[in-house]
């Protein structure tokens, strides 16, 4: 599934322009069904008809940010982070020295975050704290003027911009959060051609979720028995951390979560997960997490029985997130039991 993650990881997607994302998902989904749609609030929604009970699975479209806080005469850009109270995402020490897009009115531009070398620092100010103000972003322009003429302004929208890499079994790159949860939608609608649904089936990709589950709002009226939420595992397989602070590790399965930091996820939806992943063979892992929320969240206030399905991830909210194949295939192959089975 590595084309796929590719495709959709590299695709921009920041906080309020996930169109680009959704218009991709939707093309996916047509071979699949002829009901799909883009809502009001730009999710999409497509629905594999079935009898039985209403089911959700879903995933959100939007990467984390910045946004153009102001220009330099020089033409320089300062940035803002995409929420104040953001403190989980390692900043900015992951920002300088990484390829950044700007997403114009009129076109992409590309730049680099960057911040003072050593060269022409002080003594005294290499050892200080990288405070958030001195990174900017350089286009190249030359003065406020010609960043203006190439349709940048004050709240423009900014993401980092690496290539999608593999490394064996791994993969890392930008928004695995939560574009993983669209490789993995689409790849369980294609497997899912030809069979006869339990269930009545919705897949969908929500937008906004990153500034606190807007878009999953609009779905939570929807009257599901049961939603999936499809998002990233905080995995701690890396050696500076103690193993018991966070058990996930890469290749060890699906994440079925308990709680987050938001609320505790349904206990029957959980056992229906557990109970499918033992009788098909499927690996997976037990989770808690915290300083963490998903659109599960949203859905439970919509009266849906919700669940957490993660997918192990290490370095999240950083441009270098990594995955492992085998999880993506081992969380397909769990969807695909638990709405053809039942």
């Amino acid at each position: 599934m590595f084309d796929l993650l590719k495709k959709y990881t590299e695709i921009p997607g920041p906080i309020g322009y996930e169109g680009r994302v959704q218009r991709a998902f939707m093309e996916d989904l047509r071979p699949f069904t002829d009901e799909v749609h883009m809502t009001n609030v730009r999710n999409v929604l497509a629905h594999f008809p079935g009898r039985g009970r209403k089911v959700l699975i879903f995933g959100h479209a939007d990467e984390i940010c910045y946004f153009v806080l102001s220009i330099t005469d020089e033409g320089f850009l300062h940035i803002t982070r995409y929420r104040s109270n953001a403190d989980n995402v390692p900043y900015p020490y992951c920002l300088v020295g990484q390829n950044a897009l700007v997403l114009g009115d009129e076109e992409d531009v590309k730049g680099v975050f960057v911040a003072a070398s050593g060269h022409v620092l002080r003594v005294k100010e290499r050892d200080m704290p990288l405070e958030e103000w001195r990174v900017l972003v350089d286009i190249g322009a030359s003065s406020r003027d010609e960043v203006l003429e190439r349709g940048i302004h004050v709240g423009s929208p900014i993401i980092w911009n690496p290539t999608t890499q593999k490394l064996g079994k791994k993969a890392f790159g930008k928004a695995m959060d939560d574009r993983l949860s669209h490789v993995v939608m689409v790849e369980l609608a294609r497997r899912l051609q030809g069979h006869q649904l339990p269930c009545d089936l919705y897949l969908a990709s929500t937008v906004q979720e990153e500034i606190g589950l807007r878009g999953a709002e609009e779905l939570a009226g929807g009257g599901y028995d049961v939603a999936i939420a499809i998002d990233i595992g905080i995995a701690g397989d890396y050696p500076s951390l103690e193993k018991e602070r966070m058990p996930i590790k890469l290749g060890g399965g699906p994440v079925i979560v308990y709680k987050d930091s938001l609320i505790h996820y349904n206990l029957e939806a959980i056992r229906e997960l557990r109970s499918t992943a033992r009788l098909n063979a499927i690996p997976y892992q037990h989770g808690v997490f915290t300083s963490y929320g998903s659109d599960g969240a949203t859905m439970v206030r919509g009266g849906s029985r919700t669940s957490l399905l993660a997918i192990p991830c290490r370095y999240s909210h950083t441009p270098f997130e990594m995955v492992q194949e085998d999880d993506l295939e081992n969380t397909v192959r769990l969807l695909f039991h638990y709405v053809s089975d039942r």
